[in-house]
């Protein structure tokens, strides 16, 4: 099987962001020199994803203007003879084929709302990728002399994709480890062995302390296939959250069907609130040798 289509959801209003995204989108807040999405975006193109739609809000045109081609920019350095610089961005409108689906202020929220936007584009397929544009999964020096491939040659969409494939699954969410005193902030996940792969049984929303049933939380990166079109037909708003939900679907799912889990190798890095995205900023500064040594200096003399 060849997934060949992603979508990636940009439409929240960033709000643990505030003031900043009254007027930039999260998702294209900067890491290092590139937004945040763009990572998202390189991991998917390294696994051959052909097409990719974004959901974003309807007053939001960031990212639609990112990934298109700049012609007065263009023409700008070429005037003065900068032409040079135009090749850091001449491949970001050509490496995929781009979509854009507008997402209503009056649509609900929730995770599973751009699917059901975005379904004329994904209604044929056999199986396509949902992500997030304010999360990655960093394959970063530690990781390379851990063991693990380098992003060039094995990134996570693709390691997802196969996953789910060599799985026979007819789902997959992707999950992290995090430490006994947060697991209430998330999603936790309960599953099950079958042979090389952990199935869900059922994701547990913010237990109580004491109480979650694993240390892995769901980090909102999925794959679907053609069964989840009839459940997100008859799917009601979750009546403790008024919103719509991946994993509710998720948990109707596999009372029929496998869904696998993920666990990816390499660093998850949300950028979707303040401090994380700090950290992800000092996680690949680290690994680059020109800004590494001044901040570790700059740290050393002020710390």
């Amino acid at each position: 099987m060849k997934i060949k289509k992603a979508l990636i959801t940009c439409a929240g209003f960033g709000t643990r962001f505030l003031p900043i995204t009254k007027t930039i989108q999260k998702e294209m807040l900067p890491i290092l020199n590139r937004p945040l999405i763009d990572y998202v975006v390189e991991d998917c193109i390294k696994a051959g994803i052909e097409d990719i739609i974004f959901v974003v809000g309807e007053h939001n045109y960031q990212v639609m203007h990112y990934y298109r081609e700049n012609q007065r920019l263009y023409e700008y350095l070429k005037k003065f003879n900068k032409i040079q610089l135009y090749e850091q961005i001449a491949h970001l409108h050509t490496q995929a084929n781009f979509h854009f689906v507008k997402q209503k202020d009056s649509d609900p929220y929730g995770t599973a709302t751009p699917v059901i936007l975005a379904k004329d584009y994904l209604v044929n397929e056999e199986a396509f990728l949902v992500l997030m544009g304010d999360d990655f999964v960093y394959q970063g020096k530690a990781e390379q002399q851990a063991g693990v491939k380098q992003a060039s040659e094995q990134s996570m969409v693709a390691k997802m994709i196969q996953d789910y494939v060599q799985s026979g699954a007819k789902a997959l969410l992707t999950c992290v480890e995090k430490p006994q005193e947060i697991l209430h902030k998330y999603g936790v996940i309960k599953g099950y062995r079958d042979g090389n792969f952990n199935f869900l049984a059922e994701i547990v929303e913010k237990p109580a302390p004491g109480q979650a049933p694993s240390n892995l939380v769901n980090i909102s990166k999925y794959i679907l296939s053609q069964e989840i079109w009839p459940i997100l037909a008859q799917q009601k708003i979750n009546p403790q959250s008024g919103e719509l939900f991946i994993t509710d679907s998720l948990q109707i799912l596999s009372q029929k069907h496998k869904v696998v889990v993920h666990q990816p190798q390499g660093t998850y890095l949300d950028g979707g609130y303040v401090l994380g995205w700090l950290l992800a900023n000092l996680t690949l500064a680290k690994d680059d040798p020109e800004i590494y040594p001044v901040i570790k200096d700059f740290v050393k003399r002020n710390y």
